[in-house]
């Protein structure tokens, strides 16, 4: 069963919310400039820079912690955040382009990720998440949910529904997109949100293993030593059938001259090949389909035929890492070579074409998207996706909704 409460969120006052959720990152911190009547730096840069400063010793992390608190505080005094008096769910919507998804915002028991109602698809790595471990230690700050996915509720989807129709909501907008919030504060709507969620068996998370992780060591290890525990996570659940999944291309920048006759016999050992008509760019839109990028041509790609090795192995990301960039450019581990590059969003072939302009020597492969039931069957059999094989929307804004477990 998966447990949601309801929390009482610290959110950006109005006049502010543009600046402080919106604007470009700058480089410059913190506290002091509150003072000024100019432009504030978004909320991630007052509240996440100090935490980076190196090297990571105690007495450099005492401080940068303590700055980071000091800076939440002077922004709650001054005004330019609020914390809702009444705690409440949130139905949260984004709308881009010609795609809308709304979900419910809320706590999520830890209990719950432990317990095996979250499944998971990736591995984490260690220093991220004893930083991420560190930083909620010290701050008891989520300046963004964790997001999980489950199968469509009709209860769920009528509350949301009646929520949107029937209440007040706060809207942002970008270049990207608007991002709109409901505030649920009717007790009886939120225990039937409650008792909706209770049903709901296995949840799988989507964005956010880092996090997750993080938490609930910490929370282990607060429990072993007796001190209050941060029990929950901010979690925001959109349905299986409204989550948004985009690409996740390849790009790889030769540290040497590929030779072109070489190259094309070992993809054509395993692959179907043929010229992109008119050269126009590949964007596969169906599984087991991949484009190709090399000096100036678009080709497409498709296995003759996939590894039988699981499911988490068939998908193209998988393929194409042990049929493609392991065996043609000795690309053994993909998280850490230097020479390859993932690129993905909605901007994708935008930021692929400007790498083209500059590394005129790079290799593209573009991928299919990977499909929300893909996601659900690898971790419903317990396997491991490739890294980097989900672009997953919504992005949420860091700092339009935040928790605090102090």
């Amino acid at each position: 069963m998966a447990n949601i409460t309801p929390f009482r969120a610290i959110r950006p006052n109005s006049v502010y919310a543009d600046q402080l959720v919106f604007t470009t990152m700058q480089a410059e911190s913190v506290s002091g400039d509150l003072n000024k009547n100019e432009s504030l730096p978004p909320i991630k840069t007052l509240l996440e820079s100090p935490a980076r400063q190196r090297p990571e010793v105690p007495e450099i992390q005492v401080k940068s912690f303590d700055e980071v608190n000091q800076t939440l505080k002077n922004l709650l005094e001054r005004d330019r955040l609020w914390q809702e008096k009444k705690a409440g769910m949130y139905v949260y919507e984004i709308a881009h382009k010609n795609t809308r998804q709304a979900g419910i915002w809320a706590l999520t028991a830890l209990s719950d990720y432990t317990g095996g109602t979250i499944k998971i698809h990736e591995l984490t790595f260690d220093d991220s998440v004893r930083r991420l471990n560190n930083y909620r230690k010290h701050t008891g700050l989520e300046g963004s949910p964790v997001l999980l996915t489950y199968p469509p509720n009709i209860i769920i989807n009528r509350i949301i529904a009646e929520t949107r129709n029937n209440s007040k909501k706060t809207s942002l907008g970008s270049r990207e997109g608007f991002h709109r919030l409901w505030k649920i504060e009717d007790e009886t709507t939120i225990q039937k949100l409650t008792e909706a969620f209770a049903q709901i068996d296995t949840v799988y998370l989507a964005d956010g293993h880092h996090r997750l992780e993080s938490a609930g060591r910490l929370a282990a290890e607060q429990k072993a030593a007796g001190l209050p525990v941060f029990d929950t996570i901010s979690s925001l659940y959109i349905a299986s059938d409204q989550l948004q999944m985009q690409e996740y291309d390849r790009v790889i920048l030769p540290d040497a001259p590929i030779e072109k006759e070489k190259l094309f016999d070992q993809i054509l050992e395993n692959f179907f090949m043929q010229p992109s008509r008119g050269n126009k760019p590949v964007q596969p839109k169906e599984n087991h389909r991949m484009g190709m990028y090399f000096k100036k041509r678009w080709y497409n790609m498709a296995p003759r035929e996939t590894p039988a090795k699981g499911i988490a192995a068939s998908v193209d990301a998988a393929v194409l890492q042990e049929l493609i960039l392991a065996p043609a450019f000795g690309i053994e581990d993909p998280k850490t070579d230097v020479r390859l590059k993932c690129i993905g969003g909605g901007k994708a072939m935008e930021e692929l074409e400007t790498i083209i302009e500059a590394h005129p020597d790079a290799i593209i492969f573009t991928l299919c998207p990977i499909t929300v039931n893909q996601l659900i069957e690898v971790a419903d059999a317990g396997e491991i996706l490739p890294p980097k094989s989900t672009w997953i929307d919504p992005k949420v804004p860091y700092g339009i909704l935040m928790h605090r477990h102090f």
